[in-house]
């Protein structure tokens, strides 16, 4: 088992990873002309309330770490 403390947080660094990627794909579901604009909307929403949660899950497991992983 590799003990090395240059390992990120398996939870918190995928989060932030992930919600970037929902903006990525909030960006493109603007500009997808093959929806009607109130599919481009909601796929829009929905993309970015995504990115939120995984932030606000990212961030939990910052507060985490700086407690002691508590």
């Amino acid at each position: 088992m590799n003990a090395t403390t240059d390992q990120g947080d398996a939870f918190g660094f995928k989060a932030r990873w992930m919600a970037e990627k929902n903006r990525e794909a909030a960006d493109a579901a603007r500009v997808a002309y093959n929806f009607p604009p109130s599919v481009r909307e909601e796929r829009v929403n929905y993309y970015l309330a995504e990115a939120a949660r995984l932030d606000a899950l990212a961030d939990q497991c910052e507060q985490g770490d700086a407690h002691g992983g508590r």
